[in-house]
């Protein structure tokens, strides 16, 4: 169950990353910016992309739907430049003059820039949302395992269960426990 709650969450945060990046990157390259950036394991990354793949099919197919599990929240959204449009008396070599150039290359870079952005604040809110859910994943099963063994070794039983290790691991097993510490301790 805990494990089809993290594929639940990732798709929701998928499809979410997905629609911000539509204009900036293709579907493909921000699906797999985001599994790899969220560093999931094969079987979990398979998942989720099969999902979203699935969720995405009625909008590919002409059909105005919202991808499933896409939240509506308000994001903060970077201004994007228009493209250059050139007259036609422009359209010749005046485009290719140095000064046109230079202001192509820095227009790109700033797009480029503005889309890292966006793909690190994206990145950054999804992450807390995983984090949440492993937080109330370890909850439910501490709750199961409660007549059999301690808090604190349930919480590492889920860790173990669910393959989290690292920095990940042990800010799960802090939120955890912290929340659980406010159920268990008297004020």
């Amino acid at each position: 169950m805990a494990w089809e709650a993290l594929v639940e969450r990732h798709l929701a945060e998928a499809n979410e990353f997905v629609a911000l990046m539509r204009g900036r990157l293709d579907l493909e390259d921000a699906l797999a910016r985001y599994l790899a950036e969220m560093d999931l394991d094969e079987t979990m990354a398979t998942a989720v992309r099969t999902r979203v793949l699935v969720a995405l099919e009625p909008a590919a197919a002409g059909m105005d739907e919202t991808p499933a599990g896409v939240r509506e929240r308000e994001s903060v959204r970077l201004p994007s430049l228009p493209m250059p449009e050139f007259a036609d008396d422009e359209a010749g070599w005046r485009r290719f003059r140095p000064d046109a150039l230079v202001r192509g290359i820095r227009r790109r870079q700033q797009q480029s820039d503005e889309t890292e952005s966006m793909v690190e604040l994206a990145l950054a809110r999804a992450e807390e949302a995983i984090m949440q859910s492993h937080v109330d994943n370890a909850i439910g099963f501490t709750a199961l395992l409660d007549d059999y063994v301690g808090i604190g070794r349930a919480v590492s039983y889920y860790l173990g269960a669910v393959l989290l290790t690292g920095s990940r691991a042990h800010s799960v097993l802090q939120r955890t426990m912290a929340r659980l510490a406010d159920v268990h301790l008297p004020r």
